[in-house]
């Protein structure tokens, strides 16, 4: 028997006693191309814990806008408000001769991307800004402005997708708020006036509103679409007889908005956690932590890479990587897992690394060329199996590769949602996920976080 069929054999024998344990989805055959299937199959343990970043997340005119909360036992209860100007939709803005006022209503449209979708109804107060936007300033998710406490309107209301027969497409209707007349007849009595000029003088008269959730801890999270032209807010008035109206726009390069989020996380294993601090996954029962919005990463790393280049040295080649990572039994039921983690580069100190032109280093697409090169991301996508479970997986292939050759250290990484934005030339960049999704990762001996890797030997 030659040494090809020797491989063949022991890697075929190999599998089957991997698939009497394991569904092949698990084991990451279900990624594999027929020419990538190597002689040899091995599963690393990872190592994995919390970490807390304290760096602010920038949240200025992001989209869309969280606003709401959720209740969540393991990692804290979560709020969200939002923070907006209005818009002019043009200059010089009148309103004729005798105007008079017969209502003011505040349109929110949202995405169908809705978070801890919840039977209790949300309450929303809107607030007029006492405090306005600064021209230089940068707003990020621990950022706020000062606001009336007196109420200008209030809803309740239960975000909710609808399926639209005629297009067969996921939709929502937005929801509209009656606000106080008072503010509809103080611009009215603008009309023609400086305040009404232009979208600079506008928002010193009018500085802007707060949506605001009402609960102590509200338990669904609605991601309002300020660049929709269903967000609004429309006067509508009488000159004589004849009805009016006139919108106000919420988007636009001259409207600022952001969103505020907190995590209380009193009573919970993370209460305690410093910056930075690396809190290790046996410490809490086998979990890790990830978190938008709030700087809550997971840190893994492989310390076996070591021993594995030292069995082998340097005549290994490697078919596949495959880092799975599963989420924790059950912990997907009223709060969905994020659809993708970014993968950043660290070390020790359990910062994300940068490039020397403050390039954020992401762990790049599978290919060898894009080893020095952040323009060309992968990301760990989630594959829901059932209700209750899943596995974030992705392909580390020409990574680990570049580990066992030197090219890379192997000094661990960060992981923790967020979003993928290609781009026409084929590579990509990794933006904020606003909505501050969670998950919980499960590193336990029965259902532990795995580098799974399909080698080949040169001799």
């Amino acid at each position: 028997m030659n040494s090809a069929v020797r491989r063949f054999t022991l890697f075929f024998f190999s599998l089957a006693t991997l698939a009497s344990c394991e569904d092949p989805s698990d084991i990451g055959l279900d990624l594999q191309d027929d020419n990538e299937i190597g002689a040899f199959y091995t599963e690393l343990a990872v190592n994995s814990g919390t970490v807390l970043k304290p760096d602010s997340v920038l949240s200025f005119k992001q989209q869309p806008l969280p606003v709401g909360g959720y209740q969540d036992a393991t990692l804290g209860n979560v709020k969200a408000t939002a923070f907006t100007e209005v818009g002019l939709s043009g200059l010089d803005v009148k309103f004729g001769d005798n105007p008079v006022a017969d209502s003011i209503v505040l349109s929110l449209d949202y995405t169908t991307d809705i978070y801890a979708n919840n039977t209790v109804p949300l309450t929303l107060n809107i607030h007029r800004l006492t405090e306005g936007f600064q021209d230089k300033a940068s707003y990020f998710t621990n950022s706020s402005l000062n606001y009336d406490s007196d109420v200008l309107g209030t809803v309740t209301f239960d975000p909710k997708v609808l399926r639209t027969k005629k297009t067969d497409q996921d939709s929502i209707a937005p929801v509209n708020i009656k606000l106080d007349i008072a503010l509809a007849n103080e611009i009215l009595a603008q009309s023609g006036k400086e305040p009404l000029k232009d979208q600079f003088k506008f928002v010193q008269f009018f500085k802007g509103i707060a949506i605001v959730p009402t609960q102590q801890s509200p338990r669904e999270i609605f991601a309002l679409n300020t660049g929709s032209n269903r967000t609004k807010l429309t006067l509508y008035y009488k000159n004589g007889t004849e009805k009016k109206d006139y919108t106000f726009t919420m988007s636009g390069s001259n409207v600022r908005n952001f969103s505020n989020i907190t995590a209380n996380r009193s009573g919970t294993v993370l209460e305690n956690l410093s910056n930075y601090e690396f809190l290790p996954s046996t410490a809490t029962g086998g979990e890790t932590y990830v978190q938008a919005g709030t700087q809550l990463f997971t840190k893994l790393t492989i310390p076996e890479l070591a021993n594995f280049k030292a069995e082998n040295g340097d005549s290994v080649v490697i078919n596949r990587a495959e880092l799975v990572v599963p989420i924790k039994s059950g912990s997907i039921a009223t709060l969905s897992a994020p659809q993708q983690l970014a993968i950043y580069e660290t070390n020790n100190s359990n910062r994300i690394l940068y490039t020397s032109k403050g390039e954020a280093k992401t762990v790049p697409a599978d290919n060898p060329s894009f080893m020095d090169v952040y323009t060309f991301p992968t990301r760990l996508e989630f594959k829901k199996k059932s209700d209750t479970e899943g596995n974030y997986t992705v392909n580390l292939t020409a990574y680990v590769q570049a580990i066992l050759r030197g090219d890379k250290p192997n000094d661990g990484l960060l992981i923790t949602p967020a979003k993928y934005v290609g781009n026409t030339s084929g590579g990509g960049t990794i933006a904020n996920e606003s909505i501050p999704k969670r998950a919980i990762l499960s590193n336990t001996a029965e259902k532990g976080v795995k580098l799974r890797i399909y080698y080949s030997k040169l001799k």
